[in-house]
């Protein structure tokens, strides 16, 4: 008898083992599930503290305007040159000067804000990737 009891224990161990195996499989979709909300949670948190998700929020150093304008631009285009990074600037603000905005590129390039790169025989700006991980640390974005 003692036997058989010891035999139904061991049998009933398995299959918790099992149910708990696949308890935690179906877990893990709604652990992502519940990152991602408190992810968009955050988004809206900050959107509605600063009024958006806005370069002051990882960048407090960057203080005028226009080199905030710049790093928008960026944030929102990569690899721009520096007519289109005017351009897109002159379309938010209204004026921008091709030589001020490349003074200013040229400051948060050496505050390794934004990086260039060359494409062919043009040069490009984007976001430097200590600031793009800094945005997604903040959005909760692991890259």
């Amino acid at each position: 008898m003692s036997e058989d009891l010891a035999e139904e224990v061991k049998e009933l161990n398995k299959r918790i083992a099992e149910l708990e195996k696949m308890l935690s499989i179906l877990v893990q979709p709604l652990q992502r599930v519940q990152d991602t909300t408190s992810n968009y949670l955050k988004i809206i948190q900050l959107s509605l503290e600063h009024g958006g998700l806005t370069p002051d929020i990882i960048l407090p150093e960057v203080k005028d305007s226009i080199s905030k304008e710049i790093v928008r631009v960026l944030l929102d285009r990569s690899e721009q040159n520096v007519s289109q990074i005017t351009e897109l600037v002159r379309s938010k603000r209204g004026t921008a000067s091709r030589r001020i905005i490349r003074e200013k590129i040229h400051e948060l390039t050496k505050k390794n804000i934004i990086e260039k790169k060359q494409k062919r025989s043009l040069s490009v700006y984007s976001l430097s990737p200590d600031v793009i991980k800094k945005w997604s640390q903040l959005l909760g974005i692991n890259i």
